[in-house]
């Protein structure tokens, strides 16, 4: 597959929400903030964007270093009550992409340590918002930049997320494909060309692949051409990067936007 795995997740994302039906889509990263934007060019056009917590409806080019006032370009940011987009969560009007450090074979997810509770290995920020984003019957896709046995596992270390709710949409996104939560564990919707592969290398979080999943070999052309007037610089890029090659794109993002990098 010649595509950059972000190319390709974050194509999948955007096409993920303009089919999802949703209201509401709430930024967490640069790449889901160009995600929402390409959405609303496939088709959902009424869809509001907040930013997490504070903020709604907003027309960025997605940044690293500027945090929500960098996502408006133009016009006064629209502010409201922190609460209100938790409250639309738990309305089930809202989605949400999230990174958890660990996801699990019944969709639990951890992002406080990796290790024995109380004296972890890993020590990580803690729970944030995914008590509330598991907990609720709104839809939820988990992106990670890699399909790693260490984040994909049987059982979290630390539950920050429980089972999400019956009916719940959960959707899982990876260099391997794109993967459903049903009653009977993680289903294949499909697969890359390593897919299988990648499956294989991970079988504690137990995904369930028929071998009649289609395989998509490059990212969805028109989500991807979508994604790319939204985030003409690829900021995206950095969260699916590692390495020099993460490090060399924050410092293109942090010159444009005209703030020095803390070391």
């Amino acid at each position: 597959m010649s595509a950059h795995v972000g190319d390709l997740l974050t194509a999948a994302l955007a096409r993920e929400i303009a089919e999802s039906g949703i209201s509401v889509y709430a930024v967490t990263s640069p790449a889901s903030a160009a995600a929402a934007l390409a959405a609303r060019e496939l088709g959902a056009s009424e869809l509001a964007i907040a930013t997490g917590f504070t903020s709604l409806d907003a027309e960025p080019v997605p940044n690293v270093t500027l945090g929500e006032a960098g996502l408006f370009t133009t016009g006064a940011v629209l502010v409201d009550d922190p609460f209100d987009t938790f409250s639309l969560l738990a309305r089930g009007r809202v989605g949400v992409a999230v990174a958890p450090a660990q996801l699990d074979a019944a969709g639990r997810t951890n992002l406080s340590g990796v290790g024995p509770p109380g004296r972890p290995k890993v020590a990580l920020p803690g729970a944030r918002g995914l008590p509330d984003n598991n907990a609720s019957p709104s839809r939820v896709w988990y992106v990670l930049p890699a399909h790693s046995p260490r984040q994909l596992v049987e059982r979290v270390g630390v539950v920050c997320g429980a089972v999400p709710p019956a009916g719940a949409i959960r959707r899982l996104l990876t260099p391997a494909g794109c993967f459903e939560l049903r009653p009977g564990g993680w289903q294949a919707l499909w697969l890359t060309p390593d897919g299988a592969e990648l499956v294989a290398g991970a079988p504690g979080i137990g995904i369930s692949v028929t071998g009649t999943e289609p395989v998509v070999t490059e990212p969805d052309t028109d989500a991807l051409a979508a994604v790319r007037r939204a985030d003409p610089h690829d900021v995206r890029l950095i969260e699916f990067s590692a390495g020099a090659d993460a490090a060399a794109r924050f410092q293109e993002a942090a010159a444009r936007e005209g703030v020095s990098p803390r070391a």
